[in-house]
């Protein structure tokens, strides 16, 4: 049956970061006379470890199928019949998505693709650069998560009218909300009940797996704690190194672990933390961090993902890729509480530029020009 006011997403699950997102698109498709489906799966191994999997009003269940070949992950997922029904089918732009060649293919189906734009993530493979490079150019648009990802699309030849920045983003508006709406009682009720009250808290926020260099982090957290008696680290996540992370942290008076965190928990939390430390992968957190004021200190990580760009030296740190010269780094910035506040001041005028529903507003765009393709 053709469905032409449809346009579906196709997505392996769905984390709990992507529904305002998701919540945005509909909700800006809804006066073009369009509908939003989101067909997705749901996740298993690591992934589902990160216990961050969800569903919405807009969520259609599908199965798919996971091959894994010399360490390498494919996929394929049997969706080709349903996307020849609707008005478009925006894809994840991977070259492991078997599917999306056959898509790709067929002049029945309005593809359009979605992603990083390069692989920010991992060293490049020249075949997925020709495998993606050819899936570009058979897309009638195409969604790049931030500006550097579209420049090397335009830079492998593909037209700027067809490609989307996004400008990749979180829910800043319900975290600043939330933020706004904490009273100094409950911080300090909270940093109470959390044996904190009067330390320098850092706060990790995000997966316990292998690209946030969690080792690492303790190797640098032990020398800051010898250094300052009144650094505590509190630990909020999950992830395929849970067992590592609580067995770390038992050994460590100074590590305070509390699983994953909501946007009204960790806006709450957030009003008793000085900065936040993620010495690996940066991804969204980037977000977090502006929209909440906290510095981000971070190291010159190669694979970094690219949400890094949000962030500047006039609203971050970097620092080289050793323990000892980022323990250096947070010890400096948390005896310096004049440029900790405008690292933070910096952060917040820049988060007004991010957020979910003004990323959603531009898919819809991109998508409606797509249509007319």
């Amino acid at each position: 049956m053709t469905r032409r006011d449809v346009v579906a997403v196709v997505q392996p699950f769905v984390p709990t970061y992507r529904v305002p997102l998701f919540d945005a698109i509909a909700h800006h498709l809804e006066p073009e006379g369009l509908a939003l489906e989101v067909w997705h799966a749901q996740p298993t191994g690591i992934v589902a470890a990160r216990g961050n999997s969800t569903s919405g009003a807009w969520s259609v269940p599908i199965r798919q199928h996971r091959l894994t070949v010399k360490r390498r992950n494919v996929t394929w997922r049997n969706v080709h019949r349903e996307a020849r029904d609707v008005a478009c089918l925006v894809h994840g732009l991977a070259s492991s998505n078997l599917e999306t060649y056959a898509l790709a293919a067929d002049p029945a189906v309005n593809l359009m693709l979605w992603g990083h734009g390069r692989n920010f993530t991992a060293r490049s493979n020249r075949l997925d650069d020709l495998l993606e490079g050819w899936l570009c150019r058979r897309a009638s648009h195409l969604f790049a998560y931030t500006e550097a990802g579209a420049s090397h699309l335009r830079d492998a030849g593909l037209s700027t009218s067809k490609i989307t920045v996004v400008r990749n983003s979180t829910d800043t508006a319900g975290l600043q909300r939330h933020r706004a709406s904490v009273t100094p009682q409950v911080i300090a009720d909270r940093l109470r009940e959390l044996d904190l009250t009067g330390r320098k808290v850092g706060l990790f926020v995000g997966a316990f797996d292998e690209p946030k260099m969690l080792p690492f982090l303790f190797d640098a957290t032990d020398r800051i704690a010898a250094v300052d008696p009144t650094f505590a680290l509190v630990m909020a996540g999950a992830g395929p190194l849970d067992e590592y992370v609580a067995t770390q942290a038992a050994d460590r008076a100074y590590v305070r672990l509390i699983g994953r965190l909501e946007t009204e928990q960790l806006a709450t939390l957030a009003a008793g933390v000085k900065l936040i430390l993620m010495p690996g992968r940066v991804g969204l957190v980037a977000v977090d961090s502006l929209a909440l004021g906290l510095p981000l200190i971070t190291t010159e990580h190669d694979f970094h993902a690219p949400e890094i760009e949000y962030l500047t030296p006039e609203t971050s740190v970097w620092t080289s890729q050793t323990p000892q010269a980022y323990a250096e780094g947070v010890l400096t910035l948390l005896g310096n509480d004049v440029r900790r506040r405008k690292l933070a001041t910096n952060g917040l005028g820049k988060a007004g530029e991010l957020s979910a529903d003004s990323a959603g507003r531009r898919f819809v765009a991109g998508i409606l020009q797509g249509l007319e393709r």
